[in-house]
């Protein structure tokens, strides 16, 4: 069999070398068919071994959750192999495959639709909202019949998985230690689910179609996040190369350990603070291998998406507390709750959009649940005596907003004095820079924050009016753009000038094209994927910060990203 090449967008270096892991988020039947009366014993075969696939799987599923979840959140996984195993249901696969000679797929497909008929039309709202987990269940037994995940729960080890996309929730779920990187049909540079791939350095490549159609089950399969290259069924001499190419770029990694403890100060002694984005306690063990100074982006939308409470207060407060815990005395900047877009929670009850990334997301859900927003900040006001936390509002673009956001807050903090519940009454709040009104208006806004955190992907796809998840206009995103520079020049310039902090946050925090550039405009603190820190900080310890004021000046004359994009590689 000849290695085939694809070509992708590298969205997360490193290299992955496995076994194809083909993930289906739902199966959709595409064989169904009738059988021959002397194929009935077979197929009942198939149907049967396909069933026990089915079995050890949700069982693998369950057992894992029993480690890591609370003893509550498992019983759903018990609830599945219960329902699997079903001998009402099993009969009537079977008598759908003897009696009417339907193949399996078909059969399982129309007995889990009996049974959601029936569960419809029962009076009892415990039976409805099981509907989700028979479907669940059907589309394990199906995707067993046609060797397809629907779990990313129990990957085989060295896995590469291959899906048309991945949720970012999904994404949180992979198990690091067994697996070898993504691909992706569809996806974006900036998507969330690429960012999450950065934090978690697992090698990625996306923007490959038709991928999915081409590969089986257990391919072999060379993953180069580098360059964006995909090699299906590589020759033993491919192989050895890329095992060697993997080990030099492990030692190169390491490498960059030495770099630690050192700070990131320019030749000429201007010292920058290099932090660290994370969404998850995995991620916070990377910007503490790291040595990051500090969390300059907490994500935390991503604590919802693994359970089914907004507004479970205790839980929150561990997580804070924790996270602030393990980087005190350095800052740590929470985000509230920034849903929307592309990061929907299948169980809040959000609207059918037809641009959602324009809809309502972020500071505009929290306004208008402020259910949810209160308790979220007052979680965050118990942990802020464990550390330095500063606390950060998204998708900010009135002063309206903004002071709706602030006598809200002070409204929780004096339901904490009146309870007599302790907290820091001197935690800093700011704003999102990521709207182009915001960044137009900064100084009026730098007048009522403490300080700002400009979100780059966000930013570049509302002023160049392209959706960052959408391949077909990849090449129009861009954040060497004159408009978005001269933007985020124009809020560091109002952010000094009434005395207040910026920093970066977005993905072009850790670009090293860009590094001097930020540095040049006077911005003090970028924020990064925790495998960034140690690459940028050599970089920094290289420049000099009038050379890099130099550089943000020519950049800023520039009419054209590529006139920028040449001048910043070439100089």
């Amino acid at each position: 069999m000849s290695c085939k090449v694809y070509q992708g967008i590298p969205v997360s270096k490193g290299i992955g070398i496995g076994k194809v892991y083909k993930y289906s988020r739902e199966k959709k039947i595409v064989n169904a068919a009738t059988i021959a009366s002397d194929n009935i014993e077979a197929e009942l075969q198939r149907y049967c071994q396909a069933k026990e696939r089915a079995n050890k799987r949700l069982k693998k599923i369950r057992d894992r959750a029993a480690q890591e979840l609370e003893a509550a959140e498992t019983k759903i996984f018990d609830a599945h192999v219960h329902m699997l195993n079903d001998p009402v249901l099993d009969q009537e696969i079977k008598g759908l495959i003897i009696n009417h000679k339907m193949n399996s797929e078909a059969a399982v497909n129309q007995a889990i639709d009996v049974v959601i008929e029936k569960f419809n039309r029962l009076e009892n709202n415990f039976f409805r909202e099981r509907i989700k987990d028979i479907q669940d269940v059907g589309n394990h037994l199906l995707s067993a019949l046609n060797g397809e995940n629907t779990s990313l729960h129990d990957l085989p080890a060295a896995s590469i998985i291959l899906a048309d996309d991945l949720t970012p929730s999904e994404t949180a779920l992979l198990d690091k230690d067994k697996l070898g990187g993504f691909v992706l049909s569809h996806g974006g540079e900036t998507s969330h689910t690429a960012i999450m791939a950065k934090s978690l350095t697992i090698p990625a490549v996306v923007n490959i179609e038709g991928i999915l159609e081409e590969v089986s089950q257990g391919d072999t399969i060379i993953l180069d996040g580098i360059v964006g290259k995909i090699y299906l069924n590589p020759s033993v001499e491919l192989l050895n190369k890329y095992r060697e190419r993997l080990a030099n770029y492990k030692k190169r990694q390491d490498d960059l350990l030495v770099l630690k403890d050192k700070a990131a100060v320019t030749i000429d002694g201007f010292e920058v603070q290099l932090a660290a984005n994370i969404a998850s306690e995995q991620e916070l063990e990377k910007a503490l291998e790291v040595n990051g100074d500090g969390i300059g982006l907490f994500r935390t939308e991503f604590l919802y998406m693994n359970n089914d409470d907004l507004k479970n207060e205790e839980r929150q407060y561990n997580v804070y507390r924790k996270v602030l815990t393990a980087m005190a005395p350095k800052p740590v900047v929470v985000r509230a709750l920034d849903i929307g877009g592309d990061k929907d929670l299948p169980y809040f009850d959000s609207p059918d959009e037809i641009n959602p990334f324009l809809g309502w997301r972020g500071i505009r859900i929290l306004l208008d649940r402020q259910d949810i927003f209160r308790t979220q900040l007052r979680a965050l006001l118990r942990a802020s005596t464990c550390g330095n936390l500063k606390i950060i509002f998204p998708m900010i673009s009135s002063l309206e907003q903004l002071r709706k956001t602030k006598d809200l807050f002070a409204g929780v903090k004096r339901e904490l004095e009146s309870a007599g519940i302790a907290y820091n009454p001197n935690v800093e709040t700011g704003i999102m820079i990521e709207v182009p009104a915001t960044a137009v208006l900064a100084e009026l806004f730098a007048a009522e924050v403490d300080f700002f955190s400009i979100g780059t992907n966000d930013l570049v796809q509302y002023t160049l009016a392209v959706d960052r998840n959408n391949s077909k206009i990849a090449n129009l995103y861009s954040p060497y753009h004159p408009a978005v520079l001269k933007l985020i020049n124009q809020v560091a310039r109002a952010a000094k000038k009434n005395g207040i902090g910026v920093e970066i946050c977005g993905e072009a925090a850790a670009d090293p094209l860009l590094t001097p550039v930020f540095l040049g405009m006077g911005i003090r603190v970028l924020s990064m994927n925790p495998g960034s820190i140690l690459e940028i900080k050599k970089d920094v310890r290289r420049l000099k910060q009038h050379n890099a004021e130099e550089k943000a000046a020519r950049v800023l004359e520039f009419k054209t990203e590529k006139e920028i994009e040449d001048y910043l590689k070439n100089s």
